[in-house]
């Protein structure tokens, strides 16, 4: 005979289990509106849409993943938000998609993307551009996706790629990013997904934005070092002095400053411009050395710059020379003030726009 007590949780257990459907529904519901507000759109989508011509939609308003990426450099963009994800083990610079810098597709579909069914694309996407970063959200973070760690996921819900929209060599080209949207909207219509892009026109706007902030804040600091009196140096005594204070030397000749993720902090190279600017194939004498800070790649760029001018000094004094300006004038602490004021007035802008110096957006902008 059934006691109170076993009824008592009987009843429990139909309670939870109704609670449970209860949940799963109202999660459902929350993200079909969650679908429905990342793509709301005025404009037709050829997904949604069987007939009729082609019209990209404006990038709206994605669903808020990381405040920080809000209004990042003041150009007239997509909002797309991103969340932090945590490095602790890990170099905060790694390569991640930006929505200042990138042009982002984001997919949405009903079940998991396996990763047979995005690799091919993923693959393709190479020959697209070089600057293409996909990332696929887990747990609510995005993370990268890479040859690496592609195999081992159960797929993902959201997808997304972020083509780069300029660099040093200047900014992405309109029929880039045609095949970029191109690419994107196949791989949807291939793997039933809803797919949401940035209108080309916009985006190449954008990337003439970027192009343009990256060139008025693209610096190099170059320091000198000579000899007193025309005095040249021997290059082993050089090498033996920059092996010695931790630079490390490159296929090119030259040596650099490394922090611990292995980024560059700057650089020391031949000073002639006659002559090839690596230091270990030099002939038996130099005649000037240079040290080189790329103030936008550098993290806390003033920093790296005082620890580049003690070690100029360090040369200088081991060397009996000089440390000397572009014009070959002693660097007095005047002419250091200058610098300093320089750097921090480059490294505010880019902190005022979101693409601090030294951070993964910079590296890859400056690049």
């Amino acid at each position: 005979m059934i006691s109170d007590f076993q009824w008592a949780l009987a009843g429990i257990a139909v309670l939870i289990i109704v609670l449970v459907i209860v949940y799963n529904r109202w999660q459902e519901a929350k993200y079909k509106k969650h679908a429905e507000h990342a793509f709301s759109s005025d404009h037709r989508d050829v997904l949604l849409h069987d007939s009729g011509d082609r019209v990209e939609p404006q990038l709206g308003k994605l669903p808020s993943m990381r405040a920080a990426d809000n209004d990042l450099m003041g150009f007239d963009s997509p909002t797309v938000d991103e969340p932090i994800m945590p490095r602790s083990a890990l170099d905060a610079r790694q390569p991640g998609i930006n929505a200042e810098i990138d042009t982002v597709a984001l997919l949405l579909a009903d079940e998991p993307i396996l990763p047979d069914q995005f690799w091919p694309t993923m693959e393709q996407s190479k020959h697209v551009s070089k600057r293409i970063i996909w990332e696929g959200l887990v747990d609510g973070l995005w993370q990268p996706i890479d040859a690496q760690n592609a195999d081992d996921r159960e797929g993902f819900r959201e997808l997304r790629a972020g083509l780069q929209l300029a660099a040093r060599s200047g900014a992405v080209d309109s029929n880039t990013l045609h095949a970029f949207n191109e690419m994107m909207i196949a791989f949807a219509q291939g793997i039933g997904a809803v797919s949401q892009r940035e209108d080309v026109d916009q985006a190449t706007r954008r990337a003439q934005m970027v192009d343009t902030f990256c060139a008025d804040t693209d610096i190099e600091i170059a320091i000198n070092v000579i000899g007193k009196n025309g005095a040249t140096f021997a290059t082993t005594k050089v090498r033996g002095l920059a092996e010695s204070n931790g630079l490390t030397a490159l296929d090119s000749g030259e040596y650099e400053m490394r922090d611990e993720f292995g980024h560059t902090v700057f650089t020391l190279r031949n000073m002639s411009a006659e002559e090839p600017p690596g230091i270990r194939q030099a002939g038996a004498y130099l005649t000037g050395l240079t040290f080189a800070l790329d103030v936008p790649r550098a993290a806390k760029p003033a920093n790296a710059f005082e620890r580049m001018m003690t070690l100029a000094l360090r040369f200088a004094d081991a060397l009996q020379g000089d440390v000397v300006d572009d014009n070959r004038k002693p660097l007095t602490a005047k002419g250091r003030k200058v610098i300093a004021d320089t750097i921090s007035a480059i490294a505010g802008e880019m902190q005022a726009k979101g693409v601090a110096p030294g951070s993964s957006a910079a590296l890859r902008l400056y690049s």
